[in-house]
């Protein structure tokens, strides 16, 4: 069975320290040792991981080390997360820099895709024109990231401009980045994730599965999401993009969480 699994479940979440103060330096980080994540995701049957680009760029210096952890443990780099804002115009130059750099790591440890989340919100709310200024950067990122050799696709995300269906169908009547849907954030910013994914399918190389149970994000198979439904829909229309795990801010144990989604899809993919 051929699914990665996202590292970030294994460790708290933070963003770059210098990030604070530069926009080249923003990144997504999970603070855990990457070595014995890729180990453990490795012993449940994955065939590849997702990690974030932080944790990525820990081997800017020392590819080598990271190539290892990926020979030795048989498993393969998939995908690479980033968050973006993208709309204050005096940074982007700054924010295209940083996914440049992601891009060529990814691109050199032998990854597929590149997954931007994010819009930022505005203390005083979003305009219209921030959506087409979102849309704009997501465009130029999308050059920057195939010009590596890798897939761009757009991540909505809780906690970012574009969560509902109508943010969604805002975002992409603006910008020609394939989507990437995480079923889970989907759901709860109010959509129905099965007609999203039917919606835009055309759009989808990449999916991120997820479960949704009281607000909680949860094992496959222990939330309320008809993944079964969107499952066999995708399967039904041949679909040969790439399947990813993603089980972040469970309360409960990470490797259960890892082990349980595993099993919840031998024998549907």
């Amino acid at each position: 069975m051929k699914v990665g699994y996202m590292t970030n479940s294994f460790g708290l979440l933070i963003g770059s320290g210098a990030g604070v103060t530069s926009a080249k330096d923003i990144r997504y980080e999970t603070i855990c040792n990457d070595e014995d994540v890729i180990k453990t995701i490795s012993s449940y049957g994955y065939s590849s991981i997702e990690l974030f680009d932080g944790n990525l760029e820990r081997f800017e210096k020392n590819r080598e080390e990271f190539k290892g952890y990926l020979r030795k443990y048989e498993i393969d780099l998939l995908g690479v997360y980033v968050g973006a804002n993208f709309i204050y115009e005096d940074s982007l130059e700054d924010e295209l820099w940083r996914i440049n750099l992601t891009a060529e790591l990814a691109a050199d440890f032998g990854a597929k895709h590149i997954v931007l989340g994010g819009g930022a919100v505005r203390a005083k709310g979003n305009t219209e024109q921030d959506y087409v200024l979102l849309g704009q950067g997501l465009d130029q990122a999308r050059e920057i990231i195939e010009k590596h050799g890798l897939i761009a696709s757009y991540h909505p995300h809780l906690g970012s401009m574009v969560e509902t269906p109508e943010q969604i169908d805002k975002i992409f009547s603006l910008t020609s980045i394939p989507f990437c849907p995480d079923l889970a954030h989907l759901a709860a910013g109010g959509g129905n994730p099965l007609e999203i994914v039917k919606k835009y399918y055309e759009r989808i190389h990449y999916i991120h599965l997820k479960d949704l149970k009281d607000s909680e994000f949860v094992p496959l198979g222990q939330g309320t999401l008809a993944l079964d439904d969107i499952i066999q829909f995708l399967k039904s229309k041949d679909f040969n993009g790439e399947w990813l795990v993603e089980i972040d801010g469970f309360s409960g144990d990470p490797e259960e969480a890892c082990k349980i989604s595993y099993e919840f899809l031998e024998g549907k993919l």
